[in-house]
């Protein structure tokens, strides 16, 4: 697979000339025979596609001339939620070597977009993301109080408790223990050790 990235940096014409275009993407269909593989044309879409959702730019021949086309593009919250700035959703326009696919939720993650592990819409990606939001708001309360929550089993265990208070809503301790998991992993959370050295333990704390 040979990623160009962007289209205004290889392609000199006009991207309203239907014509222009098309000869254009043929050339890049050549390199793909060529390679006995295929090219991946990155474009940035104008004000247009990106409030239309199209994610266009120009003539609708940068779509009707290619073999498929996906738009990527940042996941809009729910009424009531903070935005999750890490998350990215790629939806597929057009596939004529096979079945348009359903959304790939993507999380930025050590500088790469990684696909949300069995995140198959984004209502669950909503809900993964409801549940940090929560987890991360409920951490920061039990600190200011003293009530300090563990990320091992016991009767502090941080999802447990959580799923007990009100603000949890409908998420379960799986929820909060998945989102706990991922928290740490980005590093939005850290367990730190407290109190006497002849009885430490440890805690969860924001970072």
């Amino acid at each position: 697979m040979i990623g160009i990235a962007s289209s205004a940096d290889v392609f000199a014409g006009s991207e309203i000339d239907r014509g222009q275009v098309r000869q254009f993407i043929s050339l890049l269909t050549r390199i793909a025979v060529v390679a006995n593989g295929s090219v991946n044309l990155i474009s940035h879409p104008s004000l247009t596609g990106i409030s239309s959702g199209s994610g266009l730019s120009g003539s609708t021949q940068w779509h009707n001339a290619v073999r498929a086309r996906s738009y990527m593009t940042s996941v809009k919250p729910a009424d009531g939620e903070q935005p999750d700035n890490d998350l990215r959703q790629i939806i597929f326009k057009k596939n004529q070597y096979g079945p348009v696919s359903a959304s790939i939720v993507l999380r930025y993650q050590n500088g790469l977009f990684l696909p949300v592990p069995g995140v198959s819409s984004l209502d669950k990606a909503a809900r993964e993301m409801k549940a940090e939001d929560i987890f991360l708001e409920l951490l920061r309360l039990h600190n200011e109080q003293g009530q300090d929550v563990s990320a091992t089993s016991g009767t502090n265990f941080a999802p447990a408790v959580f799923a007990r208070h009100p603000k949890a809503d409908t998420l379960q301790s799986k929820d909060f223990r998945s989102a706990m998991q991922r928290l740490l992993d980005t590093q939005k959370i850290r367990i730190e050790p407290y109190g006497p050295p002849s009885k430490q333990r440890k805690r969860l704390v924001p970072v």
